[in-house]
């Protein structure tokens, strides 16, 4: 390993530090059993959702990005859809309600989707966590625009070192891979899948003070993810589904039934639990984890100029999240 990647790999790790300091400090002073279990359980969402960047990059190896997208997003739609008619299928809802979650639902499961998958496919799955961890970003500013919340000067300084980060992850990206996709293109892909995902938070916020998590997110899914499927039929129609291995159905049912209807549950168990506030932190976490299993599974490449982004990058996060609870 060379001198520079030594130091690199050092940077990022020291970055990195003081968040996993303020989830052990979390975790210390946890009081009840109950609060211990949901710390415990959103650490393995952490690990859950860190490992599905890798999951999924390495399924695009054997099935088209989209049209994989396609078949996760419909098992996780028609998974937590069975889950919401169990629970509370009963409470009825205006029509209005209904378009507002179908135009949300198209920005958060259609759109979102289809950049994040072709912008995954192109970029590399370390760095694609890293870019989707701006969402926080991206919510805060657009929520600023909409006139809905404001920003202190700590929350400027936040969103302004994110982007210093992007930029310095953007400009450490090769120009062009062995595969002759370009990780530029991939990143900017990427930061408008999460600008997307930034966007539907912010239109789904007025429907969770009137309905539950499960409710609106359920919805969303199962009003967008069928928009998905047009852009995927050319290769769903070409694909050869009796080559498919038994590793990519282990990947369909990893990324769409355990991170997104298993994770999501969890992940809501936690809220309830400790609160969103205490319970955003662990996003944090979510890029180191995938660093790491990309270093070690993909083999993935980082730059150093990429090293120091993503560290600067999760520091403007972690700055803007903070500020925005206090």
């Amino acid at each position: 390993m060379s001198r520079g990647r030594t130091r690199d790999i050092r940077h990022h790790l020291s970055a990195q530090a003081f968040h996993i300091r303020r989830l052990f400090a979390i975790i210390a002073a946890v009081p009840t059993k109950t609060e211990r279990t949901a710390t415990l359980m959103l650490l393995a969402v952490v690990c859950i959702w860190g490992a599905n960047f890798i999951v999924i990059k390495s399924a695009f190896q054997e099935m088209p990005p989209l049209a994989f997208n396609a078949v996760r997003m419909t098992l996780a739609a028609l998974l937590l859809g069975l889950v919401w008619m169990v629970r509370e299928r009963e409470k009825k809802m205006p029509w209005r309600d209904w378009l507002g979650l179908l135009g949300a639902g198209l920005l958060g499961n259609t759109l979102y989707q289809l950049l994040f998958a072709i912008g995954l496919d192109w970029t590399t799955s370390g760095i694609s966590s890293l870019l989707i961890g701006t969402i926080p970003i991206w919510t805060a500013v657009l929520a600023f625009i909409l006139g809905w919340e404001r920003i202190t000067r700590k929350t400027w300084l936040g969103i302004f070192t994110a982007f210093v980060g992007v930029a310095l992850v953007t400009l450490g990206s090769p120009t062009a891979s062995s595969a002759g996709k370009d990780p530029v293109l991939g990143n900017i892909l990427t930061l408008l899948a999460a600008s997307c995902w930034a966007g539907y938070t912010v239109l789904s916020k007025r429907f969770l003070e009137k309905y539950s998590a499960l409710r609106v997110s359920t919805i969303g899914l199962l009003l967008g993810v069928p928009w998905l499927w047009p852009f995927a039929a050319k290769d769903l129609i070409s694909l050869d589904w009796r080559t498919l291995s038994l590793g990519l159905w282990s990947s369909i049912l990893y990324t769409g039934g355990i991170s997104i209807a298993v994770a999501y549950l969890i992940w809501s168990y936690g809220v309830q639990k400790l609160g969103a506030a205490r319970t955003a932190i662990f996003n944090n976490l979510v890029p180191v984890v995938t660093f790491a299993l990309a270093a070690a599974v993909l083999h993935e490449p980082i730059t150093w100029l990429q090293g120091i982004g993503g560290a600067i990058v999760l520091t403007g996060v972690w700055q803007t999240t903070q500020t925005q609870k206090r």
